[in-house]
Formats: structure tokens, sequence, C-alpha cells
């Protein structure tokens, strides 16, 4: 039976109040966890474009009554359901993500599958690892796409962002160039600072231009596309022949966007998406822990994401916002613990 001393009955979560905002917080009942599930009282949870996109699209897929944001977190499991794995992770530390809407890692607690946590390095603190999962999973996945398929070079587009930052560094440990797509010349700026050689500015006359040469010169077949604008079209021309195009996000917030086929013909171009969830149920439970251990060495050693931002629950919305101004700055984090003011 699970010990319900552990863990009190109920909680503070954050919720959307209506559709279009905004993000309240209220109390609401902890689940039991079910077999195969585990519940984490959660120390540290991060604001991701996915969370973003999520809550934009809540009100067309959940019920708002219970829908609490989250995708990601980290905290120490209090209670297990029945099974083996709930009970080898009881009392440990871990990286973790949700998996119903109704009990995100933007709250207290959350009951989650056991299959979605992971044991954090005792090197990695519980905010670095909190953003353990989504980026550092998905830049990884990006190189595993890269070296499958034998590319010698990549573009990645939103490149200023904590997961751009993550792809340059597997890029320079795997030797792949990356040409990095920013917005402006701020970012264009910081990453000439960070060390990037390759950096183009998207709102430049000549960008497309300065893309099609450097990517001939490069042989960067491969473009990751997390903004899916207008603009994708323009970029698809003057990609090298047989180049693929991985879309992997929507910041543009643009629904519809137009490409001729017959640039796909004409370059013999390929578009696919890619969802780090599914990826996730294809590798199985021992490939995904593979990859958690190499996360946890590149965590503790060299890859550190900047923070730009602790907030407590009570301040979610606010939270939201100031990542939603500058996404560029560094993760927001939400801190359950922290005390308002």
């Amino acid at each position: 039976m699970t010990a319900r001393k552990t863990y009190p009955p109920a909680m503070k979560a954050v919720f959307l109040e209506k559709p279009g905002g905004p993000l309240i917080v209220k109390e609401t009942a902890i689940p039991d966890p079910a077999s195969g599930e585990v519940i984490v009282k959660i120390a540290a949870a991060p604001v991701n474009p996915s969370d973003i996109l999520r809550i934009r699209n809540a009100p067309n897929n959940y019920d708002l009554s219970n829908f609490i944001p989250g995708l990601e977190g980290s905290g120490r499991v209090v209670a297990a359901g029945k099974g083996l794995l709930p009970h080898l992770w009881l009392g440990k530390r871990v990286s973790c993500s949700s998996k119903y809407p109704s009990s995100g890692t933007w709250a207290e607690y959350m009951v989650t599958s056991a299959d979605n946590c992971f044991p954090l390095n005792r090197k990695v603190s519980d905010e670095q690892g909190s953003m353990s999962l989504v980026n550092p999973l998905t830049a990884l996945a990006f190189f595993e796409i890269v070296r499958k398929n034998g590319h010698k070079a990549i573009i990645n587009n939103a490149a200023a962002s904590a997961l751009g930052r993550m792809v340059e560094l597997l890029g320079r440990k795997a030797r792949v160039p990356v040409i990095n797509i920013v917005r402006n010349q701020r970012q264009v700026d910081t990453l000439k600072g960070l060390g990037s050689v390759y950096i183009l500015n998207s709102t430049d006359p000549a960008f497309i231009d300065n893309l099609g040469s450097l990517s001939e010169k490069l042989e960067a077949t491969l473009l990751f596309d997390s903004v899916c604008s207008r603009q994708l079209q323009q970029i698809i021309e003057v990609l090298p022949r047989r180049s693929s195009v991985i879309i992997y996000g929507n910041l543009s917030g643009e629904e519809h966007i137009m490409i001729n086929p017959r640039s796909l013909i004409d370059k013999d171009a390929h578009i696919s998406g890619f969802y780090l969830g599914n990826r996730a149920k294809e590798n199985g439970l021992i490939k995904n822990m593979m990859n958690l251990l190499k996360v946890g060495r590149l965590m503790s050693s060299d890859l550190k994401i900047n923070i730009q931002g602790r907030f407590p629950l009570i301040r979610a919305q606010e939270a939201l916002d100031t990542y939603l101004k500058n996404m560029s700055a560094g993760k927001v984090l939400l801190i359950p613990g922290a005390q308002s003011g």
C-alpha cells in the first residue's frame, strides 16, 4: 500500500483560468499513484516553447478545470504505486516528465509513470536537472539523425535558444559545422561572444543569398526548423540538393504556410516532423536511460543552461510573460517551494 503520510492530500498547482489566460494557482487533490506510477514532489520546472504551444492549444484539447501545465521538471519521488520500477525510484531525486494533462510539473506534486522518471546525477542540481529532458534529449536525437544519414553540416533555426546552444555544443564535439540562424543583430553578437562561427540573421536582406552560399560551401543538407514561418519556402529553394528539413516547432504561430511543390521536386528535398515523445517511445526505456546518462555527464561538465529568472507558482503568469519577452535570455523556472514576493 502507498504510504499516505509521505505527501499531503492536496496541493497548489497552476491552471488556465479561461481560454487565452491568465494562469492562476488553485488548490487541488493529489491522486494516488496507480500501478507503475509514482508521485514526485516537484523542486523546479522550466517554461519551454512546447509548454507555450500546449497552453495555447489547451482549450481545444483538454478540460481546463483540471488541466495543469508543465511537461518536464525535477524533484524527489515520495510515493510509489505497485511495480519494481516505482519502488526503485522511491526516495530518489529524478528528472521527470508528465503523463497526464491533469498532472503537470507546474505544481507542488505530480503523478506520472515511473517510466517518465530518470535518476539525477548527484553533480546535477535540481534546477539544471529540471531542464535535462526536453532540450538535451532533443539535441541528442538530432545528432543521431545526423550520424545515421551522414550529414556533413547542419542548419538550426532559432539558434539563440537553450536548445540551440546544445546543438552548437554537440556539433563542436562531433566536428559537425552548425549554421546558426537567429532573428536580430543582438543575438548575432551574443553567439559570436560564445564562440559560434557560422551565424546568419534572418532579418538581413541578404539572408537567403548568404544561407544558400554557406550551405553549399559546408554541404549543410539538414535543416532543423522550430520557427516554421513563411520564410521556409525561400530557405528550401537555396538548400543543397537532397536536403532534409525537420520541423520540430512552430514559434511563428503561423498555422498554414505555402511550400512550392516544384522546390521539393527540383531539389529532391524531404520535409518531416519531429516530436520527442514519439522518439522516446520508439527508443524504449533502456535507450532512454542510456541517453539520460549521456545528458548527465554533459550537464555535470560543460553543458550548463542559463537561467534568467525563478518564480514561485503564484507568479506563473509573470514567469510565462518573462520568457515570452526574451526567450534567448535564458530559461525561466517555476520553483514550487519558493515563497511569493
